[in-house]
């Protein structure tokens, strides 16, 4: 009986901290992943709707840039000459 109790007192120890290290770590997993997110169910629909508003209004913007950068290209074409108008200006004197 006296080996069977000294078996037990080696044996103890090394149990209670394998347990401990068990509870520890299901505490750490626990305590360490994020919280289900429920009923959060993403409306497929909306988003879709919400993706065509921000296309139509990036189409506006981007045709009210095309159309100033025409005017600005039709004013510098009709204020300034091409490079070979102004060749033939300054050859014929």
């Amino acid at each position: 009986m006296i080996a069977h109790d000294r078996n037990r007192r080696f044996w103890t120890p090394y149990l209670l901290g394998l347990a401990t290290m068990l509870f520890v770590g299901l505490l750490w997993r626990g305590a360490s992943s994020p919280p289900p997110a429920f009923a959060q169910i993403p409306d497929s629909g909306a988003q879709r709707v919400q993706m065509i508003a921000e296309l139509r209004t990036a189409n506006k913007r981007l045709t009210e840039i095309a159309k100033i950068l025409g005017e600005i290209r039709d004013r510098q074409d009709a204020g300034v000459p091409s490079k070979d108008a102004r060749r033939m200006q300054t050859q014929r004197p």
